[in-house]
């Protein structure tokens, strides 16, 4: 409502939903930028524009990084399938669960060739 954007309430939860998918979020915010540009809203639209992209940057390389674990050098391709996987299987705790399976996966992968014979 600050920005001059109807329904703020709406866009949040728009925003919170899609955040976990990559490019979701700013999806979101770059939308909401253009439209309060078109409604020559300029010095708004430039402000939305930059905390928005401040806020996914350090969430995407500070916080994220955290949550998942940088240690584990999973690809993102296999971050993006674990988070959309792990929603679509498990529901909003997949969205945790899915990436941590991917990553147990492939340092099972990555170490399976040191262990034990018979």
């Amino acid at each position: 409502m600050a920005a001059g954007l109807s329904h703020p309430a709406l866009l949040g939860l728009a925003t919170g939903v899609l955040a976990p998918i990559p490019f979701g979020a700013p999806l979101v915010f770059v939308v909401c930028s253009l439209v309060l540009f078109v409604q020559s809203k300029t010095a708004a639209a430039i402000a939305l524009f930059l905390f928005g992209s401040i806020i996914v940057f350090v969430a995407d390389h500070f916080v994220r990084p955290m949550l998942i674990g940088s240690s584990t050098r999973v690809p993102f391709l296999w971050v993006l399938l674990g988070i959309l996987g792990g929603l679509e299987t498990y529901g909003l705790i997949g969205l945790f669960l899915g990436p941590a399976i991917i990553s147990l996966l492939i340092a099972i992968w990555r170490e399976g060739g040191t262990g034990a014979r018979l």
